[in-house]
């Protein structure tokens, strides 16, 4: 049974012990970007445990393409914390000094002596402005999207030479996609978790004229895992990453219980590798601890687990999110088809746009986007529109529609106003179309979309 359903069997302590020692350790995007997260002392530790494995470390292109792309965001993420804080403790200590400040001396306790006030708000003052000062000290000393950054430094310095091949060409990569549109239909780990948009990051990218589709990261890091084992004939390997979702970890009644059998089985036939496991990075640096001389602290640890569990808070939520505009795109492709019948209309797996029709000879495109608040939408507007611009000239569209899904109706004329106020150039192609979704908070499904209005973009407010 084993030898034939090797996926399934977990490695036994003296397995994995034995993999330790041999294993070429592998670490995903996450795990270098969250050395930006932690407080300096636990960064310093997680580096410290990495480069004892210095001649046993690589990881994928894609994870060095990752980190490059997304670091700047990480810091400049981080680098606000600062300010928040402080804004917290501004507006924290104003109240209190307003609501004293705002109260007559009728209404104090006859024990109660007023001027005894000025001194409590004085000293309220000096520890604002104290507080805030060593804020300002901190946040100056602390990596910035323009400071010399010491954390990437040591990355570079640690994986020199030990970086996976980029894809020779764009075919190699849209092969990937293409597998890639047939796993995530079949929920074929790794990556399908990953396969709705994110708001807040572009759904493609380009370097080095290869063009990439960010639902696709998980896979391609995984291919290249594979292609690299195979090559070199790696037999043992980990896997870290502080990803937390279901299509690289295997979960019964939401337990972790090991790897997914699909991944073991599949490196196993494609690469030959023997052994194969996967650390979240809580679990890597406590397994650290117990094979190794040199410990990691406890507070690194709790640490590491903290982000790691603000981390995991975040993906759900996220994950809910895109549950939610999933249901978004089904309610507006089934309104399509009931009001198109004479199109051929099919989802678009490859991108933007999300549904292509096709009638008479002409090829329509139809974008849908969930809009839960107007910020996130006109972050993002501009970037859309002359992405959409670009496909009406150069591939072939004979009109693009976006399809603004609004979950509170009360939002939409100032969500026409924005856009109808905006200096577009006239595009008589560009279609614009807001409506009101039905959905269900409970289970967080939208069930019908009713629109609202439909305009071409650059037409004069109406």
């Amino acid at each position: 049974m084993k030898n034939i359903f090797k996926g399934y069997y977990k490695l036994g302590d003296e397995e994995l012990q034995s993999l330790w020692k041999n294993a070429l350790f592998i670490f995903d995007t996450n795990v270098l970007l969250n050395l930006y997260r932690y407080q300096s002392t636990t960064s310093n530790e997680l580096f410290t445990v990495m480069e004892s494995f210095s001649d046993r470390v690589w990881i994928p292109y894609h994870v060095g393409l990752e980190f490059q792309k997304r670091r700047l965001n990480v810091i400049e993420k981080q680098h606000k914390k600062f300010s928040e804080v402080e804004k917290i403790v501004r507006n924290s200590i104003g109240k209190i000094k307003k609501g004293l400040g705002d109260s007559q001396p009728e209404n104090y306790h006859s024990h109660i002596k007023p001027d005894e006030f000025s001194d409590f708000l004085k000293s309220l003052e000096e520890i604002q402005n104290d507080l805030c000062e060593k804020l300002d000290k901190l946040e100056n000393q602390s990596i910035n999207i323009n400071s010399e950054d010491k954390i990437r430094n040591r990355i570079d310095a640690l994986f020199r030479g030990k970086i996976g091949n980029g894809p020779k060409d764009q075919k190699e990569i849209d092969e990937i996609f293409c597998e890639g549109e047939k796993r995530y239909k079949n929920e074929i780990p790794p990556g399908y978790e990953d396969s709705s948009k994110d708001d807040e990051l572009p759904d493609t990218f380009t370097y080095a004229g290869i063009i990439y589709q960010r639902q696709y990261g998980d896979l391609i890091i995984w291919k290249q895992i594979i292609s690299y084992a195979s090559e070199k004939s790696v037999k043992d390997l980990i896997f870290v990453t502080d990803d937390q979702k279901a299509d690289w970890r295997w979960k019964i009644d939401n337990k972790r219980i090991g790897v997914r059998p699909e991944l073991r089985d599949e490196i196993s036939r494609e690469a030959s590798v023997e052994n194969f496991h996967i650390f979240n990075l809580h679990g890597f640096l406590r397994y650290f601890n117990e094979q190794s001389d040199v410990k990691v602290t406890e507070e690194a640890i709790k640490e590491v687990r903290e982000v790691s569990d603000d981390r995991r808070e975040r993906i759900m939520r996220t994950q809910a999110i895109r549950q939610l505009a999933f249901s978004a795109e089904k309610a507006v492709y089934e309104w399509l088809s009931h009001n198109l019948p004479h199109f051929d209309l099919e989802q678009n797996r490859r991108g933007q746009p999300d549904f292509i029709g096709y009638h008479d000879g002409r090829k329509y495109g139809f974008e849908v986007r969930l809009v839960q608040t107007l910020p996130v939408v006109m972050y993002r507007l501009r970037e859309m529109i002359y992405r959409f611009y670009y496909m009406l000239n150069e591939e072939g569209f004979y009109e693009i529609a976006m399809i603004f899904v609004v979950l509170d109706e009360e939002i939409i004329p100032e969500l026409r106003s924005l856009i109808r106020r905006g200096r577009w150039k006239e595009q008589r192609n560009l279609r614009i179309i807001i409506g009101k979704a039905e959905y269900s908070e409970e289970d967080g499904q939208v069930y019908y979309f009713t629109p609202y209005d439909d305009f071409t973009l650059g037409d004069p407010p109406g």
